[in-house]
């Protein structure tokens, strides 16, 4: 092939992709994507308030799983923990948290973690790997 017999490759190649390509399902997917992000950042906002206004306390680890998602090679998983915090009994709590490589030995079931508990919303905890308890 020359070059004529190249271009009309390329311009059958070009009408295939007009064909299949759908603007609108681009954007939705973009939309979706910008308003994961936007959930990931106020999880940190809400995180980062624990650390100002957070109440100490510890937690007994119940229950540990793997979810199979990796955040710059720290595994999500799944915690099940025992809270206790000062002028009230132990409550269970179970959320997604990443778990720092630093922090592996530290998770296992029957193991104590520091935790920052929400005065207003007692479920709402951050948990303090490598921190003291």
């Amino acid at each position: 092939m020359g070059l004529f017999g190249d271009l009309r490759k390329l311009q059958r190649q070009a009408k295939e992709i007009d064909r299949t390509w759908d603007p609108g399902a681009q954007l939705r997917a973009g939309m979706a994507q910008m308003q994961h992000v936007e959930q990931q950042l106020q999880a940190q906002t809400a995180d980062l308030e624990l650390v100002r206004t957070g109440v100490p306390g510890a937690a007994t680890i119940i229950g540990l799983a793997d979810t199979g998602t990796r955040v710059n090679l720290e595994p999500l998983v799944r915690i099940s923990l025992l809270v206790e915090v000062a002028g009230r009994p132990p409550y269970p709590v179970t959320r997604e948290v990443l778990l720092p490589l630093h922090a592996s030995a530290q998770a296992g079931v029957g193991q104590r973690v520091s935790v920052l508990v929400d005065p207003r919303q007692p479920d709402h905890i951050l948990v303090r790997w490598g921190v003291p308890v």
